[in-house]
């Protein structure tokens, strides 16, 4: 038995393949015909690259799967079991200790005396949480410094929610949390007792004030604990380091580097957007004898004037200190590549995985400022065996000189089974996607109508169907040929693009989404002469 495998870049098993789409509605609905595997598919096989997102588990021993199975039956119910009492015990201690006080009293002062004793024993109690879980030896190496030294500790690389075991293992040090997360039954009290520094996401002064808790705190008198950030801001699988959030860096303060790692045989808990769910994560996990993790501890940084200055440059350079010292390399990526890439998913993009790449190779070309995707697109119905293109028959189709690397970079990209051919719809999904990706998704849609019918004036069911499926779930399968129906009450069988413009505009509490611009997934250009990775 076999999971999918590990991957350090887009050289993972594309997700997908052709899938039968069922018509939702009753009476004459038939059934959509078959759907373009390239759409389904997450991630292409035909160029590796560190896509720091992508992971996979590979167990290929039928041993392994063996002791696997038989340690569900027989320790993970234990597990579980011991998972679930020592998180009990740490709300027991966690509520007596903040015995009555408020938030404002935790924000005010730290903790002192019997509450600091017992806060002590909280976290002694969620480390059981883990040890349970079945990670028995932490290991830590190097000199961890005072909150004095260094306020805040910058770990990396995050990936998953393993993670947080740096915080009980030592400690504890706060966090920076969501309000929201106070409420969380068990784990909110818990969380409390650590006096976490929280953000209010609905205030737009949220960051500022953060930023001045955590300098008031750096520069207190009092004794108030270390303040962990996860500087990559999401989950990576380790690969790289992508771009640090220069929130941790914004108060200018000393901070001190602190790298995870998971010397593991298998990687059964790393979290990422494209790889196993957490369930799966947390039985493969816990159907172990035993992980380990280990904790290192950096010499602590102080920043230079420039640095002070600049929170950008100041978590730049501290990211290189923890690549070099993990032996990675640094990437381009952030976390707002992920926004994109969940975005690409969610409207049926081929190859979310991919987008990143596949916008930086056209930008490269010169695509995205051009209007060729465009031209092609009004006529690409006549374009003879577009989904089985050659590289020579692509490149002119492109206009783009065959000898240019990226034009041979992209079309790896596409060629997902290695076969020597791509789809132009995909391409050309692709790159209207991110051509409009921070347009209002109406203007992405009138874009691609060419590729589906072959007037705008009438659009056939099917035709339609698929069309608005690149809307996002928002507008799925059913509502689709709801709304076709509603649109034709003649049935004439097919409809208009300005038709459906003015429908959906008037009905501004179910299709306003389609007007809206997605200005959240606006992301940095990377330097010019930075290296792709």
């Amino acid at each position: 038995t076999t999971t999918t495998g590990t991957s350090a870049g887009a050289g993972a098993r594309a997700r997908g393949g052709a899938e039968t789409e069922t018509a939702a509605t009753s009476g004459s609905a038939s059934s959509i015909s078959k759907r373009d595997s390239q759409e389904d598919a997450w991630a292409s096989k035909g160029y590796n690259y560190i896509n720091p997102f992508v992971h996979r588990i590979e167990i290929d021993s039928h041993v392994e799967m063996a002791k696997i199975y038989a340690l569900t039956v027989l320790l993970l119910p234990i597990r579980v079991v011991g998972c679930v009492l020592s998180l009990i015990t740490a709300w027991m201690f966690a509520y007596v200790g903040l015995y009555g006080m408020t938030l404002d009293d935790l924000k005010a002062k730290p903790l002192s005396g019997w509450r600091k004793q017992v806060q002590y024993l909280a976290s002694r109690a969620m480390r059981m949480v883990y040890a349970s879980g079945s990670f028995h030896s932490v290991t830590m190496k190097g000199c961890p410094a005072s909150a004095k030294e260094a306020p805040i500790l910058v770990v990396a690389p995050h990936s998953s929610y393993v993670d947080s075991i740096l915080v009980v293992a030592r400690g504890p040090p706060s966090i920076v949390a969501k309000r929201e997360t106070a409420d969380i039954p068990l784990l909110g009290k818990i969380i409390n007792y650590a006096q976490p520094i929280y953000v209010q996401r609905e205030d737009p002064n949220s960051r500022q004030n953060t930023i001045r808790e955590i300098v008031a705190r750096a520069r207190s008198t009092d004794d108030w604990p270390q303040v962990v950030i996860f500087a990559e801001g999401t989950c990576t699988n380790r690969s790289a380091l992508i771009k640090f959030k220069p929130g941790a860096f914004y108060p200018g303060v000393p901070v001190q580097p602190v790298l995870l790692k998971y010397p593991n045989k298998y990687d059964t808990f790393t979290w990422t957007w494209d790889g196993p769910g957490v369930l799966r994560l947390l039985w493969l996990t816990m159907a172990q004898f035993y992980n380990r993790c280990e904790i290192e501890y950096l010499p602590v940084y102080t920043p230079s004037p420039e640095e002070v200055a600049d929170a950008n440059l100041y978590a730049h350079n501290v990211r290189e200190v923890m690549a070099n010292a993990l032996g990675v390399p640094t990437s381009d990526y952030s976390f707002e590549d992920v926004i994109v890439m969940s975005r690409a998913r969610d409207m049926k993009i081929p190859f979310p995985g991919d987008i990143i790449e596949i916008e930086r190779t056209i930008e490269q070309m010169g695509l995205l400022e051009s209007q060729r995707d465009m031209e092609l697109c009004e006529r690409y119905l006549q374009i003879a065996n577009s989904e089985n293109l050659d590289f020579v028959t692509f490149g002119k189709l492109l206009d783009i000189d065959l000898r240019d690397p990226h034009l041979h970079k992209l079309f790896a990209l596409f060629d997902h089974r290695r076969r020597g051919t791509v789809s132009l719809k995909s391409f050309l999904l692709c790159s209207l996607f991110c051509k409009f990706k921070n347009s209002n998704l109406i203007s992405f849609l009138r874009a691609l109508v060419n590729i589906y019918s072959e007037s705008s004036q009438q659009i056939d069911r099917e035709s339609f169907v698929r069309l608005v499926r690149h809307a996002g779930g928002k507008l799925n399968e059913q509502k689709a040929q709801e709304l076709f129906y509603s649109m034709d009450p003649d049935n004439l069988g097919y409809v208009s693009f300005d038709n459906f413009t003015m429908i959906t505009s008037l009905q501004e509490s179910n299709y306003g989404f389609l007007y809206r611009k997605s200005e959240q997934i606006r992301r940095p250009k990377p330097p010019a002469n930075a290296p792709s990775t």
